[in-house]
């Protein structure tokens, strides 16, 4: 039987009951500016392109994730690095990524956590016959 993994959760919010973001913060400005620059007239349709494209982006990606899972995966890290693990998910933030079989320069580990911002890039082989 395999260990369960704890899930991990959102901050309490600045009221204390929410589990958001305090609207002041530098993190949610950043998360909830839009690109557009607002030194002209904001054109609706400019806003609704960006955001629909952004959606599309954001839901090709969720779908990558779930594509990886159990499945061979190669991670290009900082300083060349290279690890090749077994995918196996994400928090809920994709701020780190949980895999079995690590294979590092050092060893093979046999589950870890891959902070996301150490990775560069990652690659993994679909079925051709799905």
């Amino acid at each position: 039987m395999k260990t369960p993994v704890c899930v991990l959760r959102l901050p309490r919010g600045p009221d204390g009951t929410s589990r958001g973001f305090d609207p002041s913060s530098a993190r949610y400005q950043a998360l909830c500016t839009p690109t557009i620059s607002a030194s002209g007239p904001v054109d609706c349709v400019d806003l609704r392109s960006e955001q629909r494209a952004r959606s599309f982006l954001r839901e090709r990606y969720l779908r990558s994730l779930i594509a990886m899972v159990k499945r061979n995966v190669k991670f290009t890290m900082y300083e060349k690095v290279k690890v090749d693990a077994v995918f196996a998910g994400s928090d809920i933030d994709i701020l780190n990524f949980q895999v079995e079989d690590l294979e590092t320069p050092l060893g093979v580990q046999k589950e870890a956590l891959i902070r996301c911002p150490d990775v560069i890039s990652y690659s993994f082989e679909i079925d051709s016959s799905l």
